[in-house]
């Protein structure tokens, strides 16, 4: 079975994989903050950014 290809808004200009305001990146990980639980959207983040323009 093949990954979901969806595309992923990302307002983060200065992400490497940062594209047109879209994620380019083979995959994408988001984990949760702190304790590993979220509540909301602020509780999370997204850990395949890497910094720098491309």
């Amino acid at each position: 079975m093949s990954a979901p290809k969806i595309p992923v808004k990302c307002s983060v200009e200065n992400c490497f994989y940062n594209k047109n305001r879209f994620c380019h990146a083979d995959a994408l990980e988001v984990n949760a903050k702190g304790d590993g639980i979220a509540i909301s959207s602020d509780g999370t983040c997204c850990t395949t950014f890497i910094e720098g323009i491309s």
